[in-house]
């Protein structure tokens, strides 16, 4: 019960910080709408029921000239499958405007919080987001099919007392297995969230090493592992549907098996008349609805759970961890004092107690091991991330980025490297003089620079040049090299450190091959040590 309690106060917590128009008068309109469908499926098994016997109707107003006067028939059935419509097309709005708006909260939390790793900001944004919105969709149909059960059993009770005592033995019989399956679809369910955590994890570590994996001939291991959680994942997936499959049939079987035994083998079914024996299976019918319903809201419930952690993160605020100081006098552009930071889906800190601090001018190459954390590093120490403890000073707020895997937007040329930039800081003369510089292309005028471009008509190292073209063009006091030359031939990672070396920045370099780099300051390598990363100082 104590359990109970505290899901539906993490239903309610949650749903209050949901935004979705109209909400709740959605979730209400199909409740209503349900007990709607409810009196129409009456009239029309009473209807049918007409043309082979004589019934018995209900002493209710209006009832008996309705269902006297056989020309309202196909009108009752237009309006019946225009309500399924109208409550069907409901619900989908609903879910579409929970998803929709939760992925426009949760980008906007990738970018405020800073502690969002690349990996989690894909399967919260595309995964977690559908199946929130499939658990409302879930508990609004779950309520609707027990508003249907709760509609018939009221009319079996008023028209039929006899059979509605039966009705409650079967239900009451029914609560085990259902209890049961629900359990293993929760626990199923469960199991395979964080196989597909897992997937998503490893298929964003496969593709940001595509090179090494295949050149070192490692993809078919990796493979195979990504086959093994494909096959967890499945293999939990599956037995969700299972189950839930099961809990869904279950109560229209039993009706119909003991509807069968008692027609078959016994005399007195006086109380069983044809329009009694299809209430009680449209009532079964809806009941194994709900068994449904509930399945599959308890299935989803394990990403509620996940989506608290999003919300009680936003309680958190370590934006003030990260310090613009430009009246620092020492030589230092950016000092890390004390940091400690984790990803918020991490139990474990990445970096703990870390100091490290970087001068002015300087070409700084950071290296370490494959997941050692060199690229949160970067994150951190130009304010993409955020630590959790401890101060991330810096003298500057002029930053510019590279990766491996440079941003190629379609568009003009200048579309490109301006991306970013205000109309009042564009120098088209700069531009090109850079281009020329990094010999982008053979001839460079201004005509090129409308030029539309993509990925597909750029070469790998076009689009990389382009990159640092982009980077430089707001004269930064802080580059930042992510890889940023590891998929270029060593005639153009020479081109490109020598215009590098003739610049008066701050230069902070993470690569596995500083031996393709000339000249630079000093080597921060990070390493593990008692399953703490730690940095060591090498002078060139």
């Amino acid at each position: 019960m104590k359990k109970l309690i505290e899901n539906i106060n993490l239903v309610k917590n949650i749903s209050k910080n949901l935004k979705a128009k109209n909400k709740k008068k959605r979730m209400i309109f199909s409740i209503v709408l349900s007990n709607i469908l409810v009196g129409v499926d009456l009239l029309i098994i009473y209807y049918f029921t007409s043309f082979f016997q004589a019934i018995s109707i209900p002493k209710i107003p209006y009832l008996k000239e309705i269902i006297e006067n056989n020309r309202y028939l196909l009108v009752i059935i237009l309006i019946r499958f225009l309500i399924v419509y109208v409550e069907a097309m409901n619900i989908q709005k609903l879910r579409f405007d929970i998803e929709s708006n939760l992925r426009i909260e949760i980008l906007n939390d990738v970018f405020s919080r800073g502690n969002f790793s690349v990996a989690d900001s894909y399967f919260y944004v595309n995964t977690l987001t559908v199946h929130i919105s499939q658990f409302y969709q879930n508990i609004t149909m779950f309520f609707s099919s027990l508003i249907k059960v709760l509609s018939f059993s009221i009319f079996i009770l008023y028209t039929n007392p006899e059979i509605f005592m039966y009705f409650i033995i079967g239900s009451l019989l029914l609560y085990f297995p259902t209890k049961y399956f629900t359990k293993l679809n929760k626990k199923f369910a469960n199991d395979s969230y964080y196989s597909a955590l897992e997937i998503s994890n490893d298929l964003e570590r496969v593709v940001d090493n595509l090179y090494l994996i295949k050149i070192l001939k490692k993809y078919e291991t990796e493979i195979k592992k990504f086959k093994n959680n494909l096959d967890e994942y499945y293999y939990s997936q599956l037995n969700n549907q299972k189950y839930g499959i099961i809990n869904s049939i279950v109560p229209t079987f039993s009706t119909m098996i003991i509807l069968s035994t008692v027609l078959l083998f016994f005399d007195n079914v006086e109380l069983i008349s044809l329009d009694v024996v299809v209430i009680l299976l449209r009532l079964f019918q809806s009941l194994g609805e709900s068994n449904k319903f509930l399945s599959q809201t308890a299935a989803t419930f394990v990403h509620l759970e996940q989506l608290k952690n999003i919300e009680d993160n936003r309680n958190t605020d370590f934006s003030s961890n990260f310090i613009y100081n430009p009246n620092n006098n020492e030589d230092s552009i950016i000092q890390l004092q004390n940091v400690s930071f984790k990803y918020v889906n991490s139990e474990n800190l990445l970096f703990h107690n870390l100091n490290l601090s970087i001068n002015k001018n300087t070409h700084v190459v950071i290296t370490g091991p494959n997941g050692i954390g060199k690229s949160s590093l970067l994150g951190l120490i130009s304010g993409v991330f955020y630590p959790g403890k401890g101060e991330i000073q810096t003298t500057t707020k002029s930053f510019s980025y590279v990766s491996a895997y440079p941003m190629i937007i379609r568009g003009s040329l200048v579309d490109n490297i301006y991306y970013g930039l205000n109309s009042q800081e564009r120098n088209d003369g700069l531009v090109i003089d850079l281009l020329n510089k990094f010999k982008v292309f053979e001839s460079i005028n201004t005509e090129t620079l409308n030029k539309v471009v993509s990925n597909k008509s750029l070469s790998s190292g076009q689009m990389q040049k382009i990159a640092f073209v982009r980077a430089l063009i707001s004269n930064p006091e802080v580059l930042i090299l992510d890889e940023s030359t590891s998929n270029l031939d060593s005639e153009t990672k020479k081109l490109i450190f020598g215009i590098l070396d003739d610049l008066n920045l701050t230069i902070i370099n993470s690569t596995h091959n500083k031996e393709d780099l000339l000249n630079y300051d000093v080597e921060i390598h990070l390493f593990k040590e008692n399953e703490k990363t730690k940095i060591k100082y090498i002078n060139k």
